[in-house]
């Protein structure tokens, strides 16, 4: 795998990876487009570096976590305590668009 290099010995490995939603763009689309790329990505952890920790935030996150889960069952170094989706864009982008409907300082 050509990112065992990059990857050999981490502890935390963050995956910002895929593309943004474009307009006329569906999140089944988004998602056909970051799931592979998830894909790839966990198959090269969890090879390379099967006991780190895992930090996905490539959308849709609610569906790109359970394809990394089980990406590293296959390769069997799935660890429920190592696998997290982080939201909090998504959260900040809420937060921020019901500020501005009603007018308030996110």
């Amino acid at each position: 795998m050509a990112c065992c290099g990059a990857l050999t010995r981490m502890d935390l490995v963050i995956i910002p990876a895929g593309v943004p939603r474009k307009p006329g763009m569906t999140r089944d689309d988004l998602f056909k487009i970051n799931a592979g790329i998830v894909k790839t990505l966990c198959e090269g952890i969890g090879m390379c570096c099967p006991n780190a920790i895992v930090n996905l935030i490539s959308n849709p996150v609610n569906s790109t976590v359970p394809i990394a889960a089980e990406v590293f069952k296959k390769a069997g170094t799935y660890d429920s305590k190592c696998l997290v989706g982080v939201t909090m864009l998504d959260v900040v982008r809420a937060n921020t668009f019901v500020a501005e409907v009603l007018g308030l300082d996110p």
